[in-house]
């Protein structure tokens, strides 16, 4: 995937994320993943398809992390939405 791919895809995923809201605050003591954030299952599975193509480019960021951690306290989804957006905004695509 192409940086401006990665970066159209990012954002449009932390757009969804924030839309969908899920359960934002009471997340960290669920104990049980990302499931449990009551996001429809494809937006779950682009969030961590986005956040794996980040890590593959060595960009990473510890809340993205704290969407599904089993040892630290899981962050709210509308903070993850927030530093997705914000980190995706600051991607440079490539050039054409």
């Amino acid at each position: 995937m192409a940086l401006g791919q990665l970066k159209q895809e990012a954002l449009a995923v932390a757009d969804a994320m924030k839309a969908a809201g899920g359960s934002s605050e009471t997340i960290a003591n669920t104990g049980g993943g990302s499931r449990h954030r009551g996001l429809p299952e494809d937006l779950r599975a682009r969030f961590i398809a986005v956040r794996a193509e980040l890590f593959d480019r060595g960009v990473y960021h510890p809340v993205l992390v704290r969407f599904d951690s089993a040892t630290v306290p899981q962050a709210p989804t509308s903070e993850i939405a927030d530093e997705l957006a914000t980190l995706a905004a600051a991607l440079t695509p490539d050039e054409p």
